[in-house]
């Protein structure tokens, strides 16, 4: 989650502007534009129940609060590197690295995304002082930490009786509601799944079935245990936090060297090898189970933004490819063209301003020429199948609407499709192209082809 100048910063003001323009894009559109058309988008775009909640995050939202609970070795410390996606965490292969509570942060620049709190293995023996154990300091710390989600941590290559821990969990969960009068939401989480046999596969996606349903099995072994004995949790999933690093320069360091390096290689670290297995649904539950709106809404802008700006994009493009539709259904031939023209522009528009770019209609509209869209180099037989399908309702009424109804939600599909390509996800413009027409071959119906052969 290290980013250079405070992407995700930049990324929530982009969210922010987005918003704006979509209303004044649509309160500004030529009068072309029926009035039903724009009611119905604004209704869509700035009615949309997901969105709204987004906006307000924006606007209102902190940091997380987590707390990792574990045995000594079940790998707190690179579970919270995994989840930040940068070294913040100290990571040994042979001894415990958390001698007391300490707090990490994950940071965009200056800007702290999570707060993690990693502390000393449960059933430690050795007492803080005479009067107070290593469990009893557990509970205040947690206590005074107040975080969104205790994280508690299994070991998948052990098979470890982890009844006293659940019982040590309920204790903790029973204060911490007492004193703050709120539930203790607990995701438990079994890490190290890429030393489950055989160990040889550290790649997630090349782990074999039968290494998978050894995770799974342990997965259920922990569980049967957990509900046997009463501990309510909010979800239990298997991971890996295994990575490899090496510096700025490319050279590989073990989690052993890395203390014996200057401060400012450690600081800017990189994955040499990313063996995280199962971390993106780690985070879905952990949002799941977070009761607090503005905490939630802090890990959704901090680990989930490139994920929502996608979606969001997603649902303009289903919004306008679906009214695109609806246009195409009018009887007048040729006009609408330009009505789905300028649509297509507002969606592009749209996009790219989810990117950071504040493009203007004519650009837009140039973007989609160029892909060869309306009228544009490998369009003009869609626009003949389009317009001359709505001549076919002369002889056999509805037949033509809806064969152009088709072309066309198709076609602002396969635009939205490539504005996210391109803006979004960064491609080429001659790989967006190549995709475009793949597209457009992949979308056409056998029905269309035949049509707009027959009116050439």
């Amino acid at each position: 989650m290290k980013k250079d100048g405070s992407v995700i910063e930049k990324r929530l003001q982009n969210m922010k502007k987005f918003y704006l323009k979509a209303s004044d894009l649509i309160d500004n559109l030529p009068d072309s534009i029926p009035e039903k058309t724009r009611a119905l988008l604004k209704e869509k775009i700035l009615g949309d129940k997901d969105l709204k909640k987004l906006m307000e995050g924006i606007d209102s939202h902190r940091p997380p609060r987590f707390f990792l609970i574990g045995r000594t070795g079940v790998g707190k410390s690179s579970l919270i590197n995994a989840l930040c996606g940068s070294y913040v965490a100290k990571v040994s292969d042979t001894k415990s690295c958390t001698e007391q509570a300490k707090p990490y942060y994950c940071k965009d620049g200056d800007r702290i995304l999570m707060e993690i709190m990693d502390t000393r293995g449960i059933a430690e023996s050795l007492s803080v002082d005479n009067t107070k154990t290593a469990e009893d300091m557990l509970i205040d710390q947690i206590n005074e930490f107040s975080p969104d989600v205790a994280i508690f941590m299994l070991n998948c290559t052990h098979r470890d009786d982890i009844v006293e821990d659940v019982e040590f969990l309920k204790k903790l969960a029973s204060s911490y509601a007492k004193i703050n009068n709120v539930r203790l939401p607990i995701v438990v989480v079994v890490n190290k799944s890429d030393e489950m046999a055989p160990p040889r596969f550290k790649l997630p996606t090349e782990y074999p079935q039968s290494k998978i349903n050894k995770i799974q099995e342990q997965v259920q072994y922990y569980k049967g245990i957990i509900v046997k004995n009463g501990l309510k949790i909010d979800n239990i999933i298997a991971v890996s936090s295994y990575i490899d690093w090496m510096t700025a320069d490319g050279m590989s360091v073990t989690v052993e060297d890395i203390d014996k390096l200057p401060q400012e290689d450690i600081d800017n670290l990189q994955m040499e090898f990313d063996g995280r297995y199962r971390i993106e649904e780690l985070l879905n539950i952990l949002e799941m189970a977070i009761q607090d709106f503005e905490a939630q809404a802090g890990l959704r802008m901090a680990a989930r933004l490139n994920e929502v700006v996608n979606r969001v994009a997603k649902q303009l493009n289903t919004i306008f490819s679906t009214i695109s539709g609806t246009i195409a259904l009018t009887p007048i031939p040729v006009s609408d063209i330009y009505i789905l023209l300028l649509l297509q522009a507002v969606l592009v528009s749209l996009i790219a301003s989810l990117s950071g770019r504040d493009i203007s209609l004519d650009t837009a509209k140039e973007f989609i020429l160029g892909l060869g869209g309306i009228v544009g180099a490998g369009y003009t037989f869609k626009f003949i199948a389009q317009q001359g399908s709505k001549l076919l309702n002369a002889l056999w009424p509805g037949v033509g609407s809806f064969i152009s109804a088709g072309i066309a939600t198709a076609g602002t599909s396969a635009i939205g499709n490539s504005a996210i390509l391109y803006y979004l996800d960064e491609k080429n413009l001659e790989e967006v192209k190549k995709v475009f027409r793949n597209n457009q071959k992949e979308k056409t119906p056998e029905k269309e082809t035949d049509n707009s052969s027959t009116t050439e």
